[in-house]
């Protein structure tokens, strides 16, 4: 039973990606990273799921079976943070339509190899701009300083207190949320709003991995949308969707044991060998 659903999984997974087209494309590095230091460049996006399926196609295309097996994302994890679970479940990672938004349900190990591969796959590249480079998750010192270009007085990445900008538009996505007393239990009980990912658009869930403004690097979403995996296992940075406005800010910080739906990750590259 267990081999047949891997074979299905595997056959799932392989008619949403572009098996047979490249899948690792230089142009991308040098237009999605933003140097933040004279070695380290930092992608301005989370990984999307696009982005996670060509590596598992990859992993494929190499006969890398083991791998793609262990780093297939977890779409169960929507259950845990929504009631009406099963289109995430079902369709968030595979669907093109969420192309464009941050894998979850990945645990660190995975997010390793995603890293390995891409420096594989840099550092083999003949149109290559650097002799050796390493792709890696940032450290927290690292993230940090991407976050507010070294201005520890910084609260969120646009460097204000504020939520919203002076049009009244919403800086990044996080739970909105209000509290009223029930007079019955006695307790403070919570009212969930819809996020705002924008003036005109309103989701429960991650935003794409373009929304709202960038910092002043030029980097989206290290505010809220998920919550970013770094070096230091088992800690993640910026808080998510799922966190209220005190909770995703630059020092915001979230222990995880397991992969989670509220968790991404964001790649940095490092230079080794000019």
């Amino acid at each position: 039973m267990k081999k047949l659903f891997f074979v299905l999984s595997v056959f799932t997974l392989s008619s949403f990606s572009e098996i047979g087209n490249p899948t690792f494309e230089l142009k991308n590095i040098k237009k999605n990273f933003v140097k933040v230091k004279s070695d380290l460049y930092v992608s301005k996006y989370e990984v999307s799921n696009l982005d996670y399926r060509n590596f598992l196609a990859d992993m494929l295309n190499d006969n890398k079976i083991e791998v793609y097996r262990n780093c297939l994302p977890d779409t169960l994890v929507w259950k845990d943070k929504l009631k009406n679970t099963e289109p995430f479940v079902q369709f968030y990672f595979r669907n093109s339509s969420y192309d464009n938004y941050p894998v979850v349900g990945i645990s660190y190990e995975s997010a390793i190899e995603y890293c390995n591969w891409l420096t594989e796959k840099y550092n083999n590249d003949s149109k290559k701009k650097y002799k050796k480079v390493l792709f890696k998750l940032l450290s927290k010192e690292e993230w940090t300083f991407a976050a507010n270009n070294g201005d520890a007085s910084k609260a969120y990445t646009w460097g204000s207190g504020f939520m919203q900008n002076n049009r009244k538009e919403y800086l990044c996505n996080y739970k909105h949320s209000s509290l009223y007393f029930d007079s019955l239990t006695k307790k403070q009980n919570e009212i969930q709003d819809i996020n705002h990912t924008s003036m005109t658009q309103k989701t429960m869930i991650t935003a794409s991995i373009n929304s709202f403004y960038p910092n002043s690097f030029g980097i989206y979403n290290m505010c809220g949308n998920v919550a970013e995996m770094i070096e230091e296992k088992g800690i993640s940075k910026g808080g998510s969707f799922d966190d209220t406005d005190n909770k995703v800010s630059i020092s915001s910080e979230k222990i995880y044991t397991k992969s989670q739906a509220d968790i991404g990750f964001r790649v940095a590259m490092k230079i080794i060998e000019e």
